[in-house]
């Protein structure tokens, strides 16, 4: 099944009182797909008046187009310009409260998707881990084991923009490799840039001040390291 939210549906309204009801910046609020829910992370579609919309997820857009909607049957369709076009038929669409409901059929499934009106675009779990994080603390199986992984007070992790991140380790040595985040739970997978090393996988729990890393993988399972934010580099 071809999930809806990779090419989620936006439509231009024929009538403008309904056009009004639709148009603006919606957050996508729960997805229900066969009556489990699928909600991605921190998606957003901005529907505009003048026809066209925009979407992505956290302060990344990836879709864009233009979109219509079927005064007789309360139907929104949209023409793709960048990403992948939608083969499903269009959402059926209701409001429910302040929430705009959309529903339809995919593969014989029921899909319900709940949005609610925002004034700002959410901020996922990959915009809020950007920038540099000092190590506090370090968990393993309930104790800490602080002064024997970073006994000279060294280590940071820089989680840069561009899905790169560099740490600096205990021993001082500076290591870098890509970061992926899962788009449906808080989950990052480091893959070094140093040959032979095991990629590792951690539950994030971040805000703006702290970080949280929960080891998920083999390699690190019951490891806990948490960090606060810097903004500038230590010594």
């Amino acid at each position: 099944m071809k999930t809806f939210f990779v090419h989620i549906i936006i439509i231009q309204c024929c009538v403008p009182s309904f056009a009004q009801n639709v148009t603006g910046l919606w957050k996508v609020s729960k997805v229900e797909v066969a009556g489990k829910i699928m909600t991605p992370v921190a998606k957003w579609t901005n529907i505009k008046e003048d026809g066209t919309y925009k979407s992505g997820n956290g302060w990344l857009q990836n879709s864009q187009g233009t979109w219509s909607y079927d005064e007789a049957s309360r139907q929104f369709a949209t023409s793709e310009n960048i990403g992948i076009r939608d083969e499903y038929d269009a959402f059926v669409v209701s409001f429910e409260g302040a929430a705009m409901i959309w529903r339809r059929k995919e593969d014989g499934m029921d899909v319900v998707v709940t949005l609610e009106n925002i004034t700002n675009l959410p901020m996922s779990t990959a915009d809020q881990l950007h920038g540099l994080w000092d190590l506090q603390d370090v968990i393993r199986e309930g104790n800490s084991i602080i002064l024997t992984f970073d006994k000279d007070n060294s280590y940071y992790l820089f989680m840069r923009w561009d899905r790169i991140y560099v740490k600096r380790n205990g021993k001082g040595e500076k290591l870098s490799g890509y970061w992926h985040i899962d788009g449906h739970r808080p989950e990052i997978t480091l893959l070094s840039h140093q040959p032979n090393t095991q990629p590792e996988s951690w539950q994030v729990e971040v805000d703006d001040k702290n970080l949280k890393l929960t080891g998920t993988s083999d390699n690190n399972k019951g490891l806990i390291m948490t960090f606060k934010k810097l903004h500038t580099f230590p010594d």
